[in-house]
């Protein structure tokens, strides 16, 4: 036998509408939604108020999930590709042509600055060395050492780090590698080619650091892999934290910032080393022109 229960009902009471305030729709179809063929013509417009409706109609559609978006980023086929890369190879090339033509005029007149400045001059060319304007006048400070050379070929590395990795990311997506479809390719490809990038970052901070006669580029790659990734981790952690607080689902979970720390400590710190000691076994760099021992003021 089965036992049935009886549940209680509770009585709501619900305040009846009046019908007289409820607006007639005379003009719209009720059999279906409403297309613009089934308007029919010669409507008269008279005083009233005015009624927004709007019908929702879900079709089945035979375009895959991942393949979304191709409608909007290929414009639906709109414009042929060919036409894209043509117009893109086009200006590529006159752009490359006039640097080229550019380039060829100033390493000609800065070729022949940079003879003169080297040689030892006579009293005639000293006379005419003091009638330089403009940047010429600085030709004997321009490759002097900063006032702090660490940090600066700290930032230098670490710049070349940023510089590459957004550089690859833009040709990752320009390929179609990183589809906005894929929610989260872009920041993951991001971190991924930073922490890649991080022996190229060594490499030039060691470099430029022992051209400015460092002797510390134990200092100075620690610096360079640890600086500017604690600064962005800490701010990162501070507005995770203050996610956390307001119980966002926004926040990041404790396990992708340990994945972080061991991307960050595992793979970019051994990489920064690593381009480092190559770095500094490089030969300093040779400047062209001769810098003087007294500063310009």
């Amino acid at each position: 036998k089965i036992k049935e229960k009886k549940k209680k009902k509770k009585n709501v009471a619900i305040p009846e509408e009046d019908e007289s305030l409820k607006p007639i729709l005379e003009t719209c179809d009720k059999s279906g939604p409403m297309v613009y063929e089934s308007i029919s013509a010669g409507q008269e417009v008279i005083a009233g108020p005015i009624i927004f409706t709007y019908d929702v109609l879900w079709r089945a559609s035979n375009v895959k999930w991942a393949s979304r978006w191709d409608i909007y980023l290929s414009m639906d086929n709109a414009v042929p590709d060919k036409v894209h890369w043509f117009s893109i190879i086009n200006s590529l090339l006159i752009v490359i042509f006039l640097s080229i033509m550019v380039a060829m005029i100033l390493i000609r007149n800065l070729h022949r600055d940079i003879v003169r400045y080297n040689k030892v001059l006579s009293d005639e060319e000293k006379a005419e060395d003091r009638e330089d304007s403009g940047w010429k006048l600085v030709h004997a400070d321009v490759f002097r050492p900063p006032f702090a050379p660490m940090m600066f070929s700290v930032f230098i590395g670490t710049g070349i780090q940023i510089l590459l990795c957004s550089t690859l990311c833009i040709i990752f997506a320009a390929l179609g590698f990183l589809s906005p479809a894929n929610r989260g390719s872009l920041a993951t490809a991001v971190l991924v080619l930073f922490a890649a990038m991080g022996s190229f970052a060594g490499y030039t901070s060691a470099y430029l650091y022992k051209t400015f006669r460092g002797r510390y580029w134990q200092q100075c790659t620690l610096y360079t892999a640890l600086l500017y990734p604690a600064i962005c981790f800490c701010t990162f952690l501070t507005f995770n934290f203050v996610l956390h607080l307001h119980q966002s689902t926004g926040a990041v979970p404790f396990y992708a910032l340990l994945s972080l720390l061991i991307l960050w400590f595992i793979v970019s710190v051994p990489l920064v080393f690593f381009g480092a000691y190559f770095g500094f076994r490089k030969d300093p760099m040779a400047f062209p022109v001769i810098t003087s021992k007294i500063p310009r003021e």
